[in-house]
């Protein structure tokens, strides 16, 4: 009997941090490239506070629209130059 109350009561620590199916489906339905990263990289309740956040402030752009304001060459990663002239080989 003691260890099912001792069960119980870890049981509900687990669930306090649970996510729900709901949240989880809207998340994956409106999730953005950044959104996702945060996904793999810190796990679906920081993944979710951060979209919360993000749409709280109203900064949600719509899907597939990059930062216009800087040319696409401004994102290349800044370890590798670009070259001088093609190649000839």
């Amino acid at each position: 009997m003691l260890a099912t109350f001792g069960l119980e009561r870890l049981e509900s620590s687990l669930n306090a941090g649970a996510v729900g199916a709901a949240e989880v489906a809207e998340f994956l339905a409106q999730a953005q490239p950044g959104d996702m990263r945060t996904l793999a990289r810190d796990g679906m309740p920081e993944a979710l506070d951060c979209f919360h956040r993000r749409r709280m402030r109203g900064l949600e752009e719509p899907v597939g629209v990059a930062n216009r304001s800087r040319p696409p060459h401004a994102m290349a990663n800044p370890q590798f130059r670009q070259t001088r002239h093609a190649d000839s080989v």
